[in-house]
């Protein structure tokens, strides 16, 4: 049974799954891209998101993966095509992003490897030490809640295996209510907030500490993806003009509002202890 806030997090994905405009082209993904040159698409920038996310955990051939909020496979595509591992299994709680997952996978001819399936991150339905990598994209600030992830992620994983992912936080000093007010999302009209993941890096250190991790790396990369993301989005707006366009703007003033009020956008690399 998901939590009443889980229940928000698929309505609010099941009703952006209609607007979503091919604003990453022919590639399903979900996320603020990884700016590495000013000159990139969205797609471009999206796909460089995933790598990162991919070589922070050393993915490698013959690896067993597990892809938590895997949204549509776009994310798990890469990581087949890029790192060659044995299997990636993808989940996510929002329907319609599995069963368009599936034939997204399937027209990539990748079901061999790839297996997408509903599953909640905070109860991950696997046999202990049966992965070699978890990763998840910018996904665990939803989840509810993140502490219980971090446990189920130790778990799944085999002694030194790795989990990679990249979430948003407040930076160190602010107290999140200056931006978790209650405002619904420009994209669904639903209110996303969640205090309980809304603590900073050091905390989430002590949390993937306990959890069973070590060699644990915070880094602030919100400069190389929020920001240049809005950057983009300004760009389409003015490009596209009318309502679309308008949108376009509206969502990028309220990421830079987000981050002005002290958001932050990290990547986090951990190591099951041996």
């Amino acid at each position: 049974m998901l939590s009443s806030h889980s229940q928000d997090v698929v309505a609010h994905y099941t009703v952006r799954h209609g607007g979503r405009d091919g604003l990453f082209g022919d590639q399903p993904f979900a996320n603020y891209g990884y700016w590495t040159r000013d000159d990139l698409s969205l797609q471009q920038a999206a796909e460089a998101l995933t790598e990162l996310v991919a070589t922070s955990a050393g993915l490698r051939p013959g690896d067993a993966v597990l892809d938590v909020g895997t949204g549509y496979g776009a994310g798990a595509v890469v990581y087949a095509r890029r790192c060659r591992p044995a299997s990636i299994v993808g989940i996510d709680i929002t329907p319609v992003r599995i069963e368009e997952g599936l034939n997204y996978v399937a027209g990539h001819g990748l079901s061999d490897v790839i297996t997408l399936q509903l599953g909640s991150a905070t109860a991950l339905a696997f046999a202990d030490a049966r992965f070699d990598k978890v990763v998840s994209v910018e996904c665990a600030f939803h989840f509810d809640t993140r502490v219980d992830f971090l446990r189920e992620a130790a778990r799944v994983l085999k002694p030194g295996g790795t989990l990679a992912l990249t979430d948003i936080i407040p930076r160190s000093g602010i107290d999140p209510a200056t931006y978790m007010r209650g405002e619904k999302t420009l994209g669904s009209g639903i209110c996303l907030d969640n205090l309980d993941n809304a603590y900073h890096a050091d905390v989430y250190a002590r949390h993937l500490r306990e959890a069973g991790f070590e060699a644990v790396r915070i880094e602030s990369i919100v400069d190389w993806t929020r920001l240049p993301f809005a950057q983009a989005l300004d760009a389409m707006g003015a490009r596209d003009g009318g309502a679309r366009g308008a949108g376009w703007q509206r969502t990028a003033a309220r990421l830079r509002q987000l981050i002005d009020l002290g958001e932050d956008y990290v990547l986090v690399v951990a190591r099951r202890a041996r």
